[in-house]
């Protein structure tokens, strides 16, 4: 019951990516990201434990936040769909420490470098600090249902 209403709730999506434990880029679909700390600029995320690639996610050094626009359904769903590779089709660029930084312009992109995990019930919120900020003038995509 608690899932059923809390998505009634409208809230942001993002496409998060990072670099795996074997050097490989790895990305995903999330609606937990929000605003952490101004001062010092952090954002977080969460990642449920049962994730495949959770201990990928846990040994990265960093990540970036990619904002999706409210015209990039398409983007998002592709990250939110189970996949060995997210990024077969996908361009993308090493940014900050190499993570990957998708091509495909977004309403905001945040480049962090890893700054505080703790476990929070079944997921583990994932705290960065900002050190690239890259935004656009584009309405952010937002779900409601």
């Amino acid at each position: 019951m608690l899932r059923e209403q809390l998505a009634r709730w409208p809230t942001g999506v993002a496409v998060v990516t990072a670099t795996g434990r074997d050097g490989r880029p790895i990305g995903k679909t999330v609606n937990s990201f929000h605003a952490t700390s101004l001062a010092p600029p952090l954002v977080g995320w969460c990642i449920d434990h049962r994730s495949s690639q959770v201990d990928d996610w846990l040994a990265a050094p960093g990540y970036v936040v990619h904002v999706v626009a409210a015209h990039q359904g398409p983007l998002m769903r592709h990250f939110a769909t189970p996949s060995a590779d997210r990024f077969a089709g996908v361009a993308w660029q090493p940014g900050l420490d190499g993570m990957p930084v998708l091509d495909e312009p977004v309403a905001l992109r945040l480049e962090c470098r890893a700054a505080h995990r703790f476990a929070a019930g079944d997921h583990t919120y994932l705290v960065g600090e900002v050190v690239i900020l890259t935004a656009a003038d584009a309405v952010p995509l937002c779900l409601q249902r």
